[in-house]
């Protein structure tokens, strides 16, 4: 190999393998939380196929991964609800979300074929997605928690938008809970 080529792959190389655009989706993550570790429990609320998408940083490829709370307005993680994905060729599978309220399918599990049927349980409720999922395994992708404030600016709320569905939630009220409260 000639000096010239070794040159030009080693400068090439670099370029290769970055996409400006994956980094600045990570950059816009921001921080990890005080207190809570990278982990099952980290992050939640977020895209986490920004990470764990099979671009990195994150060692683990998930096809799907999501946060469920328990209340639309309310941050309060929905701890051991069941989430059912069912893909277009009737393949459906389920996890359970952990005490951050967070789920996920491991890519070397199942890849689903899209579009996606979802249906969360919680206790004896249960919530059904009005739609499908025509294309992102991140729910955070169109279920962000927006926040707006309220009259007079005195309370911010978490509310849903043109933009976003607003995060992934099995209850407008408590009272459609019922006795079915953590």
């Amino acid at each position: 190999m000639t000096k010239a080529v070794a040159l030009l792959l080693l400068l090439a190389a670099p370029t290769a393998c970055m996409d400006p655009g994956h980094d600045d989706d990570v950059k816009a993550l921001g921080t990890e939380t005080p207190g809570v570790p990278e982990g099952p429990l980290h992050r939640p609320g977020q895209p986490c196929l920004v990470c764990h998408g099979g671009d990195g940083p994150a060692n683990t490829e998930f096809s799907l991964a999501g946060t469920v709370y328990l209340l639309q307005e309310q941050e309060v993680p929905a701890e051991n609800a069941v989430v059912t994905v069912e893909d277009v060729s009737g393949v459906a599978g389920s996890v359970p979300t952990n005490a951050a309220g967070s789920f996920w399918v491991n890519a070397d599990t199942w890849r689903p074929t899209y579009p996606l049927k979802v249906r969360v349980k919680y206790t004896t409720v249960t919530a059904v997605m009005n739609g499908t999922v025509g294309r992102a395994g991140s729910c955070a992708d169109c279920h962000q928690n927006v926040v707006s404030a309220a009259s007079a600016g005195s309370t911010e709320q978490k509310t849903a938008t043109q933009t976003s569905a607003g995060h992934i939630y099995i209850a407008r009220s408590q009272s459609q809970l019922g006795t079915a409260s953590p």
